[in-house]
């Protein structure tokens, strides 16, 4: 239980981080009306500070589909871990997910595209604060990335990734290990960039 709960709220938090943007106004405003909607104009992406995605991934439809096929079972072998089993999440706030469980269940991690602002990576750097995490990382195959949280917690074994995909769609990896003999526990970022290095490949050569 422990291992799925707190791979579920580790993909909460960034639905939070955002979604931060996207809320309604205090209770009591009006709120715009259709023709005001159809008439503003979507942000300009990049914003924020983000990065331009200068190889945008035109068609990821099959991996929002099937967001678990990220990680083909062949690819899986290149980790420190054994992966036990999946669990798909289609309906999720932020995007459709995956979240993998290890055979140790020491660890578990999630996969996302974060659909659901069409913002992209510009929603992180709009919605960051000096309480959380978000720092820069290399570039993975071209596409900027990030590791991001509303709490830094990567001395507890804890950290999420983000990759721009589009200037409107990024790739999330939430990673968390629970114990110190993890192999991931003292670098969880690195563990996290490494799966998102595997799944921006598989979603490229998807193309």
């Amino acid at each position: 239980m422990r291992t799925r709960a707190t791979g579920l709220i580790s993909l909460v938090a960034v639905a939070i981080l955002v979604l931060a943007g996207c809320s309604d106004g205090a209770e009591g405003t009006a709120g715009p009306t259709d023709s005001e909607n159809e008439s503003q104009e979507a942000p300009m992406l990049p914003h924020s500070g983000a990065p331009a995605v200068e190889d945008p991934i035109a068609d990821t439809k099959a991996f929002e589909k099937d967001t678990c096929a990220v990680l083909p079972e062949e690819e899986l072998h290149r980790l420190a871990v054994d992966v036990a089993g999946t669990e798909t999440e289609r309906d999720h706030e932020a995007g459709p997910a995956c979240r993998w469980r290890t055979e140790t269940r020491d660890e578990s991690f999630t996969t996302a595209l974060l659909t659901a602002d069409g913002e992209g990576l510009s929603s992180s750097y709009e919605n960051a604060d000096d309480d959380g995490l978000l720092n820069e990382l290399e570039p993975i195959a071209g596409h900027p990335a990030i590791a991001v949280d509303l709490i830094d917690r990567r001395d507890q074994g804890y950290c999420n990734v983000a990759v721009g995909l589009r200037d409107d769609l990024s790739f999330y990896v939430g990673l968390s290990s629970f114990v110190p003999d993890s192999p991931f526990y003292d670098d969880p970022c690195g563990a996290a960039y490494e799966i998102a290095e595997m799944a921006v490949e598989t979603i490229k050569g998807g193309q």
